[in-house]
């Protein structure tokens, strides 16, 4: 993979080169901590100027997990479902900490980090995930794309390779 992400960032042909890497972890177990094959990602894959944006996915499902808790303190199914919500942003906070403490102390460290729920569904909305991406991409990052781009004006490549 560390090949692949080096390759693929590199490469002038704009078609081939990754502009972001959404790296995706399930939110499903939000007791997790993170795993040899993440901290071996964020410690060896420079990703060099491509930005890489931590993903908690399944997000929703923590709903569930928050219920159980509730109700394991004593609480009817409607009142764990009233506050549901509110143990539900704690569990993800708990799991978002833990992942930035984890991954944010590598070598290479993701630019940001999102959550995201329902994503499964037909009408799930990408805004946060575009804007996050959008943030993640610095002025030098868009510069590169820009330059890209231009591939036929050889005078604007050769003046950016220079700088």
């Amino acid at each position: 993979m560390k090949a692949f992400v080096v390759g693929r960032s590199m490469t002038t042909k704009l078609e081939n080169r990754i502009h972001a890497i959404w790296y995706c972890v399930p939110a499903n177990d939000y007791a997790r901590f993170i795993t040899a094959a993440e901290e071996k990602f964020f410690n060896e894959c420079d990703t060099r100027k491509v930005p890489v944006i931590a993903l908690l996915t399944k997000a929703d499902i923590l709903n569930g997990v928050a219920i159980g808790e509730l109700r394991d303190t004593g609480l009817d199914m409607k009142t764990a479902m009233q506050f549901s919500g509110e143990k539900e942003k704690e569990l993800l906070d708990r799991l978002k900490k833990r992942m930035i403490e984890g991954v944010g102390a590598c070598k290479f460290p993701p630019k940001c980090y999102l959550s995201l729920a329902k994503m499964h569904e037909e009408v799930s909305d990408c805004t946060d995930l575009l804007a996050a991406t959008t943030n993640a991409l610095d002025e030098e990052s868009l510069k590169m794309l820009l330059i890209s781009t231009q591939q036929a004006n050889i005078l604007l490549n050769m003046k950016w390779a220079v700088k």
